[in-house]
């Protein structure tokens, strides 16, 4: 039987698929798609494989891979399926970087026209930051990045910039990023305690740097945009590392430009004391 999207997208056909797609991946979105239409009651198995026409045998392993990565869970007492944590993370960041997008795009232009320099914003996702916006300079400034690209957040001034308020500890920092830092140039640190000493820089600051640490002749600074003290998002301009650079007059320039669109409960960072908390 074809299956239904929700949320004004119209239902799709088998015939529709991409022949590419390989049935053990369309099995599975196809439950997941079915029990998000359950809602949180959740399913029996041999109700999801009713209403897929699927074999319970094989549609049970599919459940236990979902369930492994906290896509599904299953109740202990009725055994019924329904979505897992690992979806709300996925969705809320897809939302959440849809509508800070359009919120912060009139300061990225503002800001951008007042530089000339490339500007970005930036979304924490994982160890990674994802940009979801980018204006380009009319100088030859290429830092090779695009919308939907994706980078290590260590070592970037917007990805110190966001963890330095969604890791207020060193403990919680090291559990996250534990075996993420790749250094990309001989500036950047070596090791997890040197990044958390910049990333408390970035905290006390009130914003991140990238001296060089991920392209040589490049340097950023970032801003971070908090929502409930949590980082949603970050700004940061990208400039030529020989145009000395004033990291102080870009970040609140970057600053001043986010001012005319920071309505509550968006609001921006304010300079705090180092945390050195194990």
């Amino acid at each position: 039987m074809p299956d239904e999207r929700r949320g004004g997208t119209r239902a799709k056909s088998d015939e529709e698929m991409p022949r590419t797609s390989m049935p053990s991946i369309d099995k599975a979105l196809r439950a997941l798609l079915t029990l998000a239409e359950a809602g949180p009651a959740g399913l029996s198995l041999a109700d999801i494989a009713s209403r897929l026409e699927l074999n319970k045998s094989s549609l049970h392993v599919t459940l236990s891979a979902l369930r492994f990565r906290d896509f599904v869970e299953q109740s202990p007492s009725t055994g019924f399926y329904r979505l897992g944590p690992a979806l709300e993370q996925l969705s809320q960041t897809y939302l959440s970087s849809l509508d800070i997008r359009a919120t912060l795009r009139p300061a990225l232009q503002r800001l951008a026209g007042q530089v000339d320099e490339v500007c970005h914003i930036s979304v924490l996702d994982g160890s990674e930051i994802l940009y979801i916006e980018k204006i380009e300079s009319t100088k030859a400034i290429q830092p090779g990045t695009r919308v939907g690209g994706r980078l290590p957040a260590l070592t970037t001034a917007m990805g110190r910039a966001m963890i330095a308020h969604e890791f207020p500890t060193y403990s919680s920092f090291r559990a996250r990023f534990e075996g993420a830092l790749i250094p990309r140039t001989l500036n950047a640190p070596s090791d997890l305690d040197e990044e958390w000493k910049c990333i408390c820089d970035a905290r006390e600051r009130g914003y991140g740097v990238d001296n060089q640490e991920n392209v040589v002749g490049l340097v950023g600074v970032a801003v971070a945009v908090l929502r409930g003290g949590r980082a949603v998002a970050a700004v940061s301009v990208v400039s030529l590392a020989d145009d000395n650079v004033d990291f102080e007059r870009n970040a609140q320039l970057i600053r001043d430009a986010l001012g005319s669109v920071m309505i509550p409960p968006l609001h921006l960072p304010g300079p705090a004391t180092r945390s050195s908390t194990l």
